[in-house]
């Protein structure tokens, strides 16, 4: 006897199981023709799938991760190879090679996890892995030059290697993503990844398509989906029609999908479906996914939700600031000879001082004079300031080379050393738009609760440059947020990180 049918003409708004002997199993709801085989039985197409790599979709960026590593320990090898029979003997011993080759990995890995650069669906897209490699990679040997010049191995480690390393590495890392460009999409489309095959449960009308197009797209298969009742009675049905159709059936997961307001409804559902031994996943709407996002903690047995936090406490403060003296000196170290060709083109260039100083807000909107390479013709600070526009006259030849770069920030570390800013936070604005902004933004103030950056997660994130609209400010102002609710040493250092991407490829700032 086939598999039974799934019909979208049940009563009471609820997809139902209908017996019958010559249709497989399937959905009568829009999936994508790529990847469900609609000429054979579910229970086949899982077999098929399984027969060929033991490797789920889930599994795809730490595969792929990886696998980077292994590319970029090789690359080092053939590096070091290469120089030694075309150029000479190697100047540093094989373990500095691949002490070299370790910190190289673990930082372009990193900074391409962070971006989210191993999700398939971007490995898919050849410009993003294009842009992120090059930016990444070449932000990992700046890195790795900023550590030899730092701590005096240069003369261990030869320049020659070094090159043929990046060039090396440069070409098998994009090598690497070509393959997964062009093995990937036929891979999830003939099943030779292995998707896992879903049950989605629904509350509310008109939402079959969004999470077809969701699941599918991120490599599952969909076998079923249910639509709960308009009353208790048809919701514990439905359930019950679920848990009939998985029963015996080659499914991996089962999705809730409630709205706000269907919290009792959501833990019936889940209480009823433990007789079941598959793995069940809520997908909560905007709503609800930003209030169970948020840090939370055990209160003896009951589970606190943190809606707002304090701002950091004496030990994460001084944690923090260990941090920042830490690599504010070592940024002032490495960019000094820099300082001094700045000073000198600004000297050269147009009249007035080298410096620019401006009051800004920091913690607990106290004011401070920030610090910046001097960009402009002008230097305002008060109650009227005018933000940097697109072809603005007042920039200088040198100042627009500056901002572009963001080498007009780089005195900003005399303000971190002086306790006033750290390396991360929310960016200060002049006083002028301070008092603007918090007038036409709610919350605004919050982003005062930690020290003002010169980097933060609003820049790495693309809210960078002018912020001529209330649409830019409050999406700039939310990003900060998020990022004093999630703080930590490990999200400030991906951030620096991720700054070195973005000033290389950022396109906002003039």
């Amino acid at each position: 006897m086939s598999p039974p049918a799934i019909s979208t003409e049940a009563p009471n708004h609820r997809i139902r199981r209908e017996e019958s002997s010559d249709k497989p199993l399937r959905s009568e709801l829009p999936i994508p023709p790529s990847l469900i085989d609609d000429s054979a039985p579910a229970e086949e197409i899982a077999h098929q799938a399984a027969l060929r790599l033991p490797v789920t979709y889930r599994d795809i960026p730490i595969f792929a991760a990886g696998a980077d590593i292994l590319v970029v320990v090789a690359s080092a090898i053939i590096a070091g190879q290469l120089y030694h029979y075309t150029v000479g003997p190697m100047v540093a011993e094989f373990s500095r090679n691949m002490a070299a080759a370790v910190f190289v990995a673990v930082l372009f890995v990193a900074a391409m996890w962070a971006r989210k650069l191993y999700e398939p669906s971007l490995l898919m897209d050849w410009g993003d892995q294009i842009r992120g490699l090059a930016g990444t990679w070449c932000g990992a040997f700046l890195l790795l030059a900023s550590g030899v010049f730092t701590w005096g191995v240069g003369k261990d480690l030869s320049r020659g290697t070094i090159l043929l390393f990046f060039a090396v590495g440069g070409v098998l890392l994009m090598a690497h993503r070509l393959l997964w460009r062009v093995y990937l999409p036929k891979a999830l489309a003939n099943g030779a990844i292995r998707g896992r095959t879903s049950v989605v449960i629904l509350w509310e009308d008109g939402q079959e398509g969004h999470f077809s197009a969701l699941l599918t797209r991120h490599g599952y298969r969909i076998a079923g989906i249910f639509q709960m009742g308009p009353s208790a009675e048809d919701s514990a049905s439905a359930i019950e029609d679920v848990i009939d159709f998985v029963r015996g059936q080659a499914i991996d997961d089962i999705f809730l999908a409630p709205r706000t307001g269907h919290f009792y409804e959501v833990l019936a559902a889940a209480k009823a479906l433990r007789v079941l031994p598959i793995p069940v996943t809520m997908i909560p709407d905007p709503t609800l996914a930003e209030l169970v996002s948020n840090p939370r903690y055990e209160l003896g047995s009951a589970l606190a939700l943190e809606i707002q936090r304090q701002p950091l406490s004496l030990s994460e403060r001084a944690a923090k600031r260990l941090f920042d003296l830490t690599v504010a000196s070592l940024a002032l170290l490495f960019f000094l000879p820099i300082f001094g060709l700045v000073s000198l083109a600004i000297r050269l260039d147009s009249k007035g001082s080298v410096l620019f100083r401006q009051t800004r807000s920091g913690f607990n909107g106290r004011p401070f004079k920030i610090f910046k390479f001097r960009t402009m013709t002008v230097a305002e600070d008060g109650d009227q300031v005018g933000q940097a526009t697109k072809g603005d006259k007042r920039v200088t030849r040198v100042g627009a080379v500056l901002r572009k770069t963001s080498i007009d920030e780089l005195p900003q570390l005399l303000n971190v050393l002086r306790g006033e800013m750290s390396i991360v936070g929310p960016r200060p604005h002049a006083m002028a738009h301070d008092k603007i902004f918090a007038e036409s933004v709610s919350h605004y103030a919050f982003r005062h609760h930690v020290k003002a950056g010169m980097t933060g997660w609003a820049q790495v994130n693309g809210a960078r440059g002018e912020t001529d609209t209330v649409e830019k400010i409050q999406r700039r102002v939310e990003l900060d947020l998020w990022y004093v609710k999630h703080w930590s040493l490990a999200l400030d250092f991906s951030i620096i990180v991720r700054t070195v991407l973005v000033v290389l490829q950022d396109k906002n700032a003039y």
